[in-house]
């Protein structure tokens, strides 16, 4: 039977990267002891009670019928003054689309604003979904190296070398995942710049961005000309301890706003509705909440961080914010995935090779802070054991 060249696009090296998470996913569900650090998500946190209790509630009134396809007023209300808050720009309702996560947002502004003979410009290392969800609608990616010596900033030069008449979108995270870098302020102004200048759109993946705190942080849609250019996409999942719910929006010109309702419309026809109202009170609670999920992650970063420091045969190399710490293990002369791989299997801890996050992602591995104090000092140490191993 013939498949379309589509499913060409979404396989490849960036999917592959998750083989290792599933096997140790796998065990774990098994009943094996697996250090689970492959994924960015606080597995042994939940969400807030008082979310989940109105989560409850609005299901057995009955909240589980169609909704507006673009989400419900209330929500898109609170999600655009969040929004507002956060980066000063002024928006509303009507620029907001709620989607099932984060990346149904990113994907839907691929399928909106990309097609065949397009490029996309992206800062690598990147998020191992971004290969194929960009060249899903036909475009060309073009991936600007960011290097660990420069703790991992976006290059701007990097950024303006690449723009040719063909570019339609440049993608920013920050902070980035895998690398946990904050990009300065200095360079998103000038990638905005780039942008206004060459009509050029900048998706911004903001998933990470409450994890900073407010005022060590700079959103592209804080900049002056970022209303005709800058799509933020954003979620609970990180910020409310939310991975699983599945709730995620763009803020986006109001023109783009209807496309992406129309697309709405194809995918989801509408989010449920008790999941709205659990967004509705956690998006009221984020003053409590936030802060707290804040100082947690950055406490255990700080912890795997000394404790991965300790192995002297890799480079632990630290990070400004988000889930994650960055190794370089090409002093072991083996590649990430095969670390990985025997890592796993002999010593039970599951981390993630960033051989799929980008050529210049080759000889790091991603390891998730995402786990108490104690489990990630044992799990280093058995990291350390496996490096010695190999040394």
């Amino acid at each position: 039977m013939h498949f379309s060249s589509l499913t060409q696009r979404i396989s490849g090296k960036s999917v592959d990267s998750w083989e290792v998470h599933y096997k140790a996913a796998k065990r774990l569900n098994a009943g094996d002891d697996i250090y689970l650090l492959s994924v960015g998500q606080e597995s042994y946190e939940y969400t807030d009670s008082r979310i989940v209790d109105a989560a409850i509630e609005s299901l057995k009134a009955g909240r589980h019928h169609y909704t507006p396809v673009e989400g419900e007023q209330a929500l898109r209300q609170l999600i655009a003054r969040h929004h507002q808050d956060r980066t000063g720009q002024i928006v509303d309702a009507e620029n907001c689309v709620v989607f099932v996560g984060a990346q149904n947002g990113i994907y839907a502004a691929t399928q909106c604003l990309l097609e065949t003979g397009d490029e996309v410009i992206i800062p690598e290392p990147y998020y191992t979904t971004y290969p194929a969800t960009f060249t899903s609608s036909g475009a060309t990616l073009k991936s600007i190296p960011c290097l660990a010596d420069e703790q991992f900033q976006v290059n701007v030069d990097g950024v303006r070398d690449a723009v040719t008449g063909k570019t339609r979108a440049i993608v920013l995270n920050s902070p980035n995942n895998p690398t946990g870098a904050v990009y300065h302020r200095n360079r998103i102004a000038a990638i905005v710049e780039i942008c206004a200048q060459n009509n050029i759109w900048l998706i911004c993946d903001d998933v990470y961005a409450d994890l900073v705190e407010p005022d060590q942080l700079c959103c592209a849609a804080s900049m002056p000309q970022a209303d005709k250019v800058v799509i933020t996409v954003s979620s609970l999942s990180k910020s409310h301890r939310m991975t699983g719910w599945r709730l995620g929006w763009a803020i986006a010109p109001k023109p783009l706003a209807k496309h992406f309702y129309n697309l709405n419309m194809c995918m989801n026809y509408g989010l449920v509705g008790f999941i709205q109202d659990a967004a509705i009170r956690a998006l009221q609670l984020s003053h409590e909440i936030t802060p707290k999920i804040r100082q947690n992650i950055d406490q255990m970063r700080k912890v795997l961080t000394d404790s991965l420091s300790q192995i002297s045969a890799i480079k632990t190399i630290p990070s400004d914010a988000g889930m994650f710490v960055m190794v370089d293990i090409r002093g072991l002369n083996i590649s990430g995935r095969d670390f990985c791989q025997g890592l796993l299997d002999q010593y039970d801890v599951g981390i993630i090779p960033c051989d799929g996050f980008g050529e210049s992602g080759a000889g790091l591995i991603r390891v998730s802070a995402c786990d108490t104090p104690e489990r990630l000092r044992q799990a280093s140490q058995r990291i350390g054991k496996y490096v010695e191993s190999l040394s």
